[in-house]
């Protein structure tokens, strides 16, 4: 009877317990989105479960790079699975969660390439500005109004973290060691080994740059600062595609550009061309103040006595460069899920330029003019640069088991380049006019081999291998001749300089998930053989080291779309053949240069502690506190000295393993939808540099705080019309010797489209609206104090043209037809 009666209660207990631990358990749904034709990765795709039989959104999120996607937290239920991204068929499936099977291993869904855009049907969700994946962040250049029609120089313009200056030179996070590579790999159109421009890469052919701090192991050790990977586009949708465009900017600027991309069955063949012509001017000058020795005009010694001169430099010159740029590429969709990519990329770069020097220096020590640094010159240069880059990439994939993939893929880079500069001087002291002549010829071979395995472990884990070879050769010719004056000997100089470096690597890395915990650790093995022979001299040397870097990620995701993240990698940035050649550059008697053969490489540990947060509304918030510390850390050098040929008081400048570096700070990145018209996007970072050197003379140290904020405004007032403004401010930086001073620049586009299906796209943008922005510097040493200003056309206004044509245009039964297609499951 006593059991009875307790059983009652109890039972009844247990009826009601049922629900609530039904409604207690969660479950998810994870699964790999692919190319149902190529097999690869479909990545930053929208997916988004759906409950039945309402369809309202219950969650949703991104694909990765890799294509993987996972949705957590769900309830217990019926819902649709659905998939959508810009060039492909929407896909969906449904999914069930129960308490016997709460999470959804879905694997592999391969969406099919749309043949048509369904207008009438497909909302396809955009991309964020900024994403963060466990080893890199993304930034999605594609719709930046403020690069449209300009080139990738004006695209990382606008990317967190990045500077690009008025030569071209890239810094990431005020640091000049960056590597650059096009679509993961080397190439001599990205200012790397080949000395290439980035003015060669047309901005609209981007679309997205991966900026990557601590690389895992699977990525070069190469450049300190870390990695820069631009991503070009890629069109994916059946049939003939393509995109016309064309430009004018003020003062003789113009561009033209077409791009096509063919798509049937399991081929895929794509080709662009690009066409500009540039015409800057560029003004500048230079005071300086130096101390110490020169010649005594009555007995051909050396003074005693240090005397104090003071140069004063006015620069005004006009600069003009065309360049041609080809893209020619097939992928094939091989048997058993493999895929074949072989492509071409000849570019070819014509330069020219005009400038006007005035220089007036002063013995403030005798109060009178020096004659070898009070002239009027003239340069007029002529050049060339052409280069190739030459791809073939393989892949593999195993449907029956999702995450292994075996890649392969080699680039061969050939890069020629030519200039010849002639000059016209006039003497003021005694009126006579000279002449020089100088002419530089770089011939380069470049390449990399690579292989990839990643092998998956259990149901979250994976391991990955692979092997890269890497080679360099390049011969550097330089001829100079002068003719004679009062104060030297007619001069003529002869330079062949002939430099090899290969680099073998092997790397191991470990990831997965444990929970919520997302883990990376990963080790590379590098070897590195360099050799160089300066053949007037005869000066060689050879250099063979080996190398360990570690790398690894942890990420831990919290409540409510928050992650925190720590990193750790060590990095190496080798001295390049310009620094190596211990060639002596006279062109210019008063600031001679010359390489060091004796560099070492600069080595960087780089740790970073970073939270990341998502809103309902789009918002999100990125917070990352960095620490790095260089050692051997290369820079230029600059020193007064008494020319030995001549015995005039000069400069020499050379590059020097000055010490060490050291930066830590924080890095803010954000982006806030203040109303569906009005989005705000922007970073801020603050950090200490300190530049400590230890292997001079006399030591020292220089530091400062630096601030860098950047600011996009989006407003979108009617669905065709865009308008951007973006607003870019860079403090003081420190150097070895000096500093680089504030920069500062606002940049306004805007945009509005037209045409049957939106084809027509017309915009106009303005770089640097106020004309602030200039690169000034000042550098200082024993017996060294200098201040210069440089100025290069930054307020420019293009207008720039471009229409889209292809298979978009099929008629609305065609519409209807695939809308019915993609109702029922749109997976393969």
């Amino acid at each position: 009877m006593f059991v009875k009666k307790i059983t009652g209660p109890l039972a009844l207990l247990a009826l009601l317990s049922v629900p609530a631990l039904a409604q207690a358990q969660t479950g998810a749904v994870r699964g790999t989105l692919l190319d149902a034709t190529t097999g690869q990765p479909v990545p930053f795709a929208s997916v988004v479960l759906l409950h039945l039989p309402d369809s309202t959104v219950v969650a949703d999120a991104q694909t990765a790079e890799t294509g993987a996607f996972a949705l957590q937290n769900l309830k217990l239920g019926t819902y649709v699975l659905r998939a959508n991204v810009l060039g492909y068929r929407v896909g969906r499936r449904e999914v069930s969660l129960t308490s016997a099977a709460p999470v959804a291993q879905l694997g592999s869904l391969r969406l099919r390439p749309a043949a048509t855009k369904l207008t009438e049907v497909v909302v396809t969700a955009e991309r964020p500005p900024v994403s963060t994946g466990l080893d890199k962040r993304v930034v999605n250049v594609a719709k930046d109004l403020t690069a449209v029609g300009g080139t990738a120089t004006d695209v990382l313009q606008n990317v967190p973290s990045v500077a690009v200056d008025q030569t071209g030179a890239v810094s990431l996070r005020g640091k000049s060691g960056v590597t650059i590579f096009i679509d993961g790999k080397p190439t001599g159109a990205a200012g790397g080994a080949g000395g290439g421009s980035l003015d060669q890469i047309a901005a609209s052919s981007i679309d997205r740059i991966e900026v990557i701090t601590n690389p895992s192991a699977r990525y070069d050790a190469a450049g300190s600062a870390g990695i820069i990977n631009i991503i070009l586009k890629k069109n994916q949708r059946d049939g003939l595609n393509g995109v016309a465009a064309g430009g004018l900017g003020t003062r003789n600027k113009y561009n033209t550009s077409l791009t096509l991309n063919y798509r049937k069955g399991k081929l895929n063949a794509f080709g662009s061309y690009d066409f500009r012509h540039d015409q800057r001017f560029t003004n500048g000058s230079l005071d300086q103040t130096t101390s110490g020795p020169v010649l005594d005009p009555a007995t051909g010694q050396p003074t005693p006595d240090a005397h104090t001169l003071y140069l004063h430099q006015e620069r005004n010159g006009l600069a003009y460069q065309t360049s041609h740029a080809v893209r020619l590429g097939l992928e094939y969709a091989l048997p058993h899920d493999q895929t074949l990519t072989l492509a071409a990329q000849p570019r070819f770069n014509t330069y020219s330029s005009d400038e006007t020097i005035l220089s007036r220096q002063l013995d403030q020590t005798l109060n009178q003019p020096v004659y070898v640094g009070t002239s009027d010159r003239q340069n007029a240069s002529l050049g060339h640069n052409n280069s190739a880059d030459f791809t073939f990439d393989y892949r593999r994939v195993w449907p029956a088991r999702p995450g292994r993939e075996l890649t392969a893929g080699a680039v061969y880079t050939p890069l020629s380049a030519d200039n010849a500069l002639a000059a016209d001087l006039r003497y003021l002291g005694d009126g006579v006019l000279a002449t020089q002549q100088q002419t530089f010829h770089t011939n380069l071979h470049q390449g990399a081999a690579q292989v990839d395995f990643t092998q998956p472990l259990g149901e979250k884990g994976r391991f990955e291998t692979g092997a890269k070879s890497t080679w360099q050769r390049s011969d550097n010719r330089y001829d100079f001749s002068s003719t004679a004056t009062s104060a030297s000997p007619a001069l003529t100089q002869q330079s062949v300089f002939l430099y090899q470096e290969y680099v073998q690597a092997l790397y191991a890395s470990l990831g997965g998930e444990l929970g919520k915990l997302h883990y990376q650790g990963g080790l590379r093995l590098e070897q590195t053989n360099t050799h160089g022979l300066q053949q007037q001299t005869g000066q060689e040397f050879s250099r063979s080291y080996l190398n360990l870097f570690p790398s690894g990620t942890l990420a831990y995701d919290l409540p409510r779309e928050q992650q925190v993240q720590l990193s750790y990698s060590r990095r190496v940035q080798r001295p390049n053949q310009g620094e190596l050649n211990p060639f002596l550059d006279r062109s210019d008697p008063l600031n001679l240069r010359a390489g060091n053969p004796a560099l070492l490489p600069e080595y960087e540990g780089q740790a970073e502690l970073g939270y990341q947060k998502g809103f309902a509304n789009k918002a999100s918030v990125a917070v990352t506190g960095f620490y790095s510390l260089e050692t051997q850390t290369i820079t230029s050098f600059r020193q007064v000295i008494s020319d030995p040929l001549t015995g005039n008081q000069v400069t020499s400048s050379s590059r020097l393993n000055i010490g060490q570096e050291t930066n830590y700070g924080l890095e803010l990145v954000g982006a806030l939808p203040l109303a569906a018209w009005w989005k705000l996007s922007g970073s801020a970072s603050t950090f200490r540099r300190l530049v400590r050197t230890t292997l001079l003379a006399s030591d020292y140290t220089n530091s400062n705080i630096v601030g860098t904020t950047r600011l996009n405004s989006t407003f979108t007032p009617t669905k065709k019309f865009d308008v951007q403004v973006s607003l870019n401010y860079r403090s003081p930086v420190v150097t070895a010797q000096g500093r680089r001073l504030t920069s500062f620049n606002v940049d306004a586009a805007a945009k509005y489209t037209f045409l049957p299906e939106d084809r027509g796209t017309l915009t106009l943008r303005v770089s640097d609206v106020f004309n602030t922005l200039q690169f000034n510097f000042l550098a200082y040493g024993p017996g060294l104090d200098s201040q210069s200003y440089n100025k290069r056309e930054s307020r420019v206004a293009f207008l720039n043209f471009s229409y889209r044509f292809g298979r978009d245009g099929e008629s609305a039964k065609s519409k209807r037809k695939e809308e019915k297609e993609d109702a029922g499951r749109g997976f393969e």
